[in-house]
């Protein structure tokens, strides 16, 4: 959101729009912001679809909104009022102007999820419509599934994606997928009957893997190997291989674990890095759930 300059809410007087992420995240850009208890702030412009989800206290807010496409030419300002809880999420489709946003209450927070036009497209292999900017924006929905999606990508931003690319990634994808499918003018297409991925994709997929299982594997990487967009690869290789790329991998990586723990000469932690986990803790965390003990245990035994 800008004044009208680029980025989203940047100036904000209630400290609202710091960057959380930087250029070496693989997903949405993420903005953390603070509304204080009581106050107002002038003339905000969407340059891009975003979503915000709310946290914190309970506040009355009034808004005062607008369209401005081109940053010019607006519409007539509409009013709205609400009562802000934590949980709520808005949407603002690209040129949304909040033209006055006052708030009475409590403080509150919220996370801010800027959807960019070309990494829309490089994560569903299409341009997204936009989130039917002719329906105006919308305000104070409930959507556990989106707050959920959105609390794990704030999580790992704030650590610095111990849990890898390929989740981050994937997160990012169910997100705009669900996003755009349910609120927005996109339809996700079926996948056609009798197209699979090819035996040799396969194959390839399965010894890259393999090859790279120490390393940071994207789901980006994963999905130009075979030549597919990440949304249209990911469906192909849960049909082909019965579980997303993310689960299937970690599952690789937990069975090569298993073998090198039976070597007492390699720490857990020496385990840990040669499986491609980041930290021994998501080591413990993974193993342990998909074996029943800890890898300290499963030497033991």
């Amino acid at each position: 959101m800008s004044r009208p300059e680029a980025g989203f809410l940047r100036e904000m007087a209630f400290t609202c729009g710091v960057p959380l992420t930087n250029e070496t995240w693989r997903g949405w850009p993420l903005r953390l912001g603070r509304y204080s208890a009581q106050g107002a702030v002038e003339r905000l412009v969407a340059d891009v679809d975003t979503l915000i989800v709310w946290n914190g206290g309970v506040s009355e807010v009034t808004l005062r909104t607008s369209r401005d496409i081109d940053l010019s030419a607006r519409e007539e300002a509409v009013r709205h009022q609400l009562v802000r809880r934590s949980g709520m999420v808005d949407f603002l489709p690209r040129g949304t102007a909040l033209d006055e946003i006052r708030c009475q209450g409590e403080l509150s927070g919220c996370v801010l999820v800027e959807f960019e036009p070309g990494r829309v497209e490089r994560f569903l292999g299409y341009p997204a419509a936009e989130l039917a900017a002719e329906r105006g924006l919308r305000l104070g929905i409930t959507d556990a599934h989106i707050v959920d999606l959105v609390s794990r990508l704030q999580s790992q931003a704030l650590v610095g994606q111990p849990w890898g690319t390929l989740y981050v990634e994937t997160l990012s994808l169910a997100l705009a997928s669900y996003v755009y499918g349910r609120y927005g003018s996109t339809s996700l297409a079926p996948l056609s009957a009798g197209v699979g991925m090819s035996g040799p994709q396969s194959e390839q997929l399965i010894a890259y893997i393999e090859d790279h299982l120490t390393e940071d594997i994207g789901l980006r990487d994963l999905a130009a190997l075979v030549h597919y967009s990440p949304d249209h690869f990911s469906r192909l290789f849960k049909q082909a291989f019965g579980a997303t790329p993310y689960q299937y991998i970690l599952c690789r990586r937990v069975e090569r674990a298993k073998s090198m723990l039976r070597d007492p000469h390699h720490s857990i932690v020496e385990v840990a890095s040669a499986c491609g986990f980041r930290t021994q803790a998501h080591f413990c965390t993974i193993f342990k759930s998909r074996t029943g003990v800890t890898p300290g245990a499963y030497r033991r035994s």
